[in-house]
């Protein structure tokens, strides 16, 4: 398909620069309210790991306003298609590992490098194995035309490189060293967005594009492992015994992420077999925003996770209920504008990141956002299961979500696309999240306060007051504005109060 850039209009780009001076905004405020509730050590690396995936964010959206103008709805189907295949496998072959080396290096006495070096080879040969069988299972799926497959075949190499900084990103956090993830992450995205221009250039296909994935992957790999030897020397260990203890440890995560990314990654399959590249492009393109606003939950709780971990396994209770309520509170903060913002905003969003081919996917997108606020809560639940060592007991309800989930899609999809994809992914998400509160207060006989998340309510609902009687308005201008409203009613509302922000601006 022959690209014009002249159709990429300058507003599209002056959009993304402004969506990423909002998002700074809107996380300088987020960053406030954990400097306020949690330790002064969390905030900082939690801040600043923030502002590397903002800048991370920006580049990736521009990438992929890049590649969907590039491309068009089906190429770009075809390209989420793919990209979803591929990363099926690729959480297959997580089993847990990353969750669990934070918790085991939070351990008292952890041998560090022991640990990490054996993880690191468990990790490798683990995506080897399942990443390589993407290109194979794809062989036998008949709705899969040729472009397709080879296109799998090629990307299973990026998700090696994915699933391998996702274990060293799990040691930088334990260790709350998070500058060089972030350095090796925003290199890894410059490279994606000047590859992505390169080929755009080139007028090459769908398999050039992925190529710079694969690429750009590699990078990031390359970079991170080189600033991990400043802290640790990895290298290659075979402790078949302590392997075997790990997977012990594991295997209920990993049944766990089995099960999760069958109902997580299985709309998108299953819009592929059902319905047209056309139509797993719309829904695609609302998918990619949807996973841009959802990088806080598993930033924010991997920093958490030890301390959770620690504090219950000392027995120190309020410690526990202390992290868990401030983390929850952070969380009601943040999920409760991006729920109102997407439902006002979610269809000029698309046009000005996507183009106008993908305004239509604005509105799966109001739906999907009702995942996102459930995927932010799922996220602190499912890492407060892992800090009490309940795994086990979710197993049940991960099989039963999975179960749900996939039947749904199956009667939901061919019937209604990407509206029953969205639709079911909703259900599924808050299936989930119910089920992992439901285990931590069987287990703690704690729930959090919802006195900061009652409040936030309230302040949402002022803000979409604003959003509704200025439909017409700029974009820049409604987000800056509600988002203004927001935090002018968390403290009216005194979900922050005035000693708070004193505390934030460093006074006494």
């Amino acid at each position: 398909m022959e690209v014009h850039f002249k159709k990429i209009e300058i507003k599209n780009f002056l959009f993304l620069i402004n969506s990423a001076l909002l998002l700074l905004i809107k996380y300088f405020f987020l960053i406030c309210f954990i400097y306020m509730t949690l330790t002064r050590q969390i905030a900082k690396n939690t801040s600043i790991h923030l502002v590397g995936k903002i800048a991370g964010l920006f580049l990736n959206l521009l990438a992929f306003a890049f590649i969907a103008r590039h491309l068009g709805q089906v190429g770009f189907g075809q390209f989420t298609t793919v990209m979803a295949f591929v990363q099926a496998f690729a959480i297959f072959s997580d089993w847990g590992l990353y969750m669990i080396l934070i918790q085991m290096l939070s351990l008292p006495g952890a041998d560090k490098k022991y640990i990490v070096g054996n993880f690191f080879t468990l990790r490798l040969i683990s995506s080897l194995v399942f990443l390589s069988m993407a290109p194979l299972a794809a062989l036998f799926i008949p709705q899969y035309y040729h472009l397709i497959k080879v296109g799998i075949a090629v990307t299973a190499f990026s998700f090696i490189f994915s699933s391998l900084i996702q274990l060293l990103t799990g040691f930088f956090q334990k260790e709350l060293k998070t500058k060089p993830v972030i350095i090796a992450e925003i290199i890894g995205r410059i490279f994606l967005v000047l590859l992505v221009v390169l080929a755009i250039k080139l007028k090459l296909g769908l398999i050039s594009i992925l190529l710079t994935v694969v690429v750009s992957g590699a990078i990031n790999f390359i970079f991170l492992y080189l600033f991990s030897r400043r802290f640790i020397k990895i290298g290659f260990l075979f402790n078949f015994p302590f392997w075997l203890r790990v997977l012990k440890k594991t295997w209920p995560v990993g049944l766990s992420i089995i099960f999760t990314t069958i109902y997580f990654k299985g709309d998108t399959i299953i819009l592929s077999l059902f319905r047209s590249q056309q139509e797993v492009g719309v829904y695609g393109a609302a998918y990619r925003v949807l996973e841009a606003l959802i990088m806080l939950p598993p930033l924010f709780m991997g920093l958490v996770l030890p301390y959770l971990t620690r504090s219950w396994s000392e027995g120190a209770v309020r410690d526990f209920r202390r992290f868990f309520q401030r983390s929850f509170d952070f969380m009601a903060i943040a999920i409760l504008p991006l729920i109102v913002g997407l439902l006002f905003l979610a269809r000029p969003i698309m046009v000005f990141i996507a183009g106008y081919d993908f305004a239509v996917a604005g509105e799966p997108l109001k739906v999907l956002a009702f995942a996102a606020g459930l995927i932010f809560l799922g996220s602190l639940a499912t890492h407060v299961v892992i800090a009490l060592e309940k795994q086990r007991e979710m197993l049940k309800f991960y099989f039963f979500s999975a179960l749900i989930g996939i039947a749904g899609y199956w009667f939901f999809i061919p019937r209604y696309s990407y509206w029953g994809a969205a639709a079911m992914t909703v259900a599924v998400e808050f299936l989930v999240t119910c089920s992992a509160f439901w285990v931590i207060y069987r287990t703690t006989k704690f729930f959090p306060n919802l006195r900061v998340f009652n409040r936030a309510f309230l302040s949402s609902l002022v803000m979409a007051v604003c959003l509704f009687l200025f439909p017409r308005a700029n974009l820049f201008f409604l987000i800056l504005t509600s988002l203004f409203v927001y935090f002018a009613g968390l403290y009216f509302f005194q979900a922050i109060d005035k000693r708070t922000i004193k505390q934030i601006v460093g006074r006494k």
